[in-house]
């Protein structure tokens, strides 16, 4: 192996140094992740108390809506990592160009999915074996959804440009302010309160749009007030160039979002051969383990843009300081939530629903989850080293063949023939999760990554 996460690579008098600018960017990163669980989590919480064949059908539409939203991951992450390389580089041009572009990619892509609307029933049309009441709430929240699209994309975009520039903190500042919106009209729309009509399903979606447009709308003033964009300075013409810089980095890892996506739509229809209640009781079990998604997410934004920038300055032993810090930190935290989540499953359930049947369903797969947080640490971790040096394809190809010889394959037998239920399809999750995060850890130790490290780099320093 020619790299080590057990070596440090920096001088000891350094790594306090860097563990604290992690820290520093990797928490309100956090904050923003807790917060965005909390936006759907909102949703779910709500529409689980009243009535959980909604709730199913609202997590079958959002998986939806993230499989289409692909060219918006792509400018999401590509802003991120080629903005952090150019500043690194000390590139202002370049950062004035690729924020720009970023914004034009933002824009076309809430026209392209807005465009997506009058599909919402075809898409939902995927899964065969709809219930009724499931299967029309599953419509009736993606064609509002995709209606609202330019909200999500204005903000997910602008959010990576400022995490790009090393600012985590206004994002979870929006985040939090939307959130909070969200939940209000969520309980206002969905059940009738403080004069609104009860919406049900229809007032879950509406409050949801709304929430992303004021969030966007702030984002947009904020990122042309910043001066390090320089965008009030006028207007910079689309450039195919930056477009295309951004993309590249961006895209491998929208296919590994699509390919992933497409594979929880083919993991949804082997638990709803188990049955709804197994189902609903995933959606629930998914938004317990989220709670450790909200440390490896904000460790991993960390971790991007710190090594982005140490990318861009050519400085090869602070982007491996960065990533041995990170992993220590992504151990220390998402270990803590497991323990937590393995002790404690039946009162983080109930947050969701308060049926019996469902809550019975979800207690196993849920202490299992708790215990593989080892190997969520390491695929979160490597997703961030690997984005920040713009090696965003390999990700892609191990996740591919991981969903497809893993998570989909160890799933349908369990379900199918052993007639596991929930607990048989989780197994399948688990052996994914495990296999995935090895492959990730094997080739940023192999040194691979380092030609595309420094490709990235010199591409950046040549915009402008």
């Amino acid at each position: 192996m020619k790299y080590s996460l057990l070596k440090s690579y920096l001088p000891k008098e350094e790594v306090p140094g860097i563990r604290k600018e992690l820290i520093k960017l990797a928490l309100p990163a956090m904050g923003e992740n807790v917060l965005q669980m909390l936006f759907g989590m909102a949703d779910t919480a709500f529409l689980g108390h009243y009535s959980w064949k909604a709730m199913s059908g609202v997590g079958l539409s959002n998986q939806v809506f993230w499989v289409v939203q692909v060219v918006l991951i792509a400018a999401s992450m590509g802003a991120t990592v080629t903005i952090a390389n150019a500043i690194g580089a000390g590139n202002r041009k370049a950062v004035r160009s690729l924020a720009w572009n970023s914004v034009f990619l933002a824009i076309f892509t809430g026209v392209i999915l807005t465009a997506l609307t009058p599909l919402s029933d075809v898409l939902i049309n995927i899964f065969p074996n709809l219930e009724g009441e499931i299967e029309s709430s599953a419509k009736e929240y993606l064609k509002v959804i995709l209606s609202g699209s330019m909200g999500f994309s204005i903000m997910a975009v602008f959010s990576a440009i400022l995490r790009g520039a090393g600012d985590t903190k206004t994002p979870m500042i929006v985040t939090g302010l939307t959130n909070f919106l969200n939940i209000f009209l969520d309980y206002a729309m969905i059940f009738g309160k403080f004069g609104f009509p009860e919406m049900g399903v229809r007032g879950a979606a509406v409050a949801t749009i709304l929430s992303r447009f004021v969030g966007a709308a702030i984002l947009t003033y904020v990122i042309f007030k910043r001066e390090e964009f320089q965008l009030r300075k006028g207007l910079v013409p689309p450039k195919w160039s930056s477009q295309k810089e951004i993309l590249r980095v961006g895209f491998p890892t929208a296919i590994e979002n699509f390919v992933f996506s497409t594979g929880v739509l083919m993991f949804a229809n082997i638990l709803l051969i188990a049955g709804a209640e197994a189902y609903a009781g995933h959606r629930i079990g998914i938004n317990v383990e989220s709670l450790s998604f909200m440390p490896a997410f904000g460790i991993s934004v960390a971790i991007t843009t710190l090594v982005g920038r140490y990318n861009g300055m050519g400085n090869k032993e602070h982007v491996l300081g960065v990533i041995r810090q990170g992993w220590i930190l992504s151990l220390l935290f998402q270990v803590t939530v497991g323990i937590i989540i393995f002790l404690f499953p039946e009162p983080l359930i109930r947050i969701f629903t308060s049926d019996p049947q469902i809550i019975e369903i979800s207690k196993l797969p849920v202490k299992i989850i708790g215990l593989f947080q080892f190997f969520l640490a390491i695929d979160s971790t490597m997703n961030g080293a690997l984005r920040g040096t713009g090696n965003t394809l390999p990700p892609m190809i191990i996740t591919f063949i991981s969903i497809w010889t893993a998570r989909l394959p160890v799933a349908f037998v369990m379900v199918k023939y052993f007639q596991l239920g929930l607990l048989g399809a989780w197994i399948g999750m688990i052996a994914d999760i495990i296999f995935r995060s090895t492959l990730k850890l094997l080739f940023f130790l192999s040194g691979k990554w380092e030609k595309r490290a420094v490709l990235t780099r010199e591409r950046v320093k040549e915009l402008g």
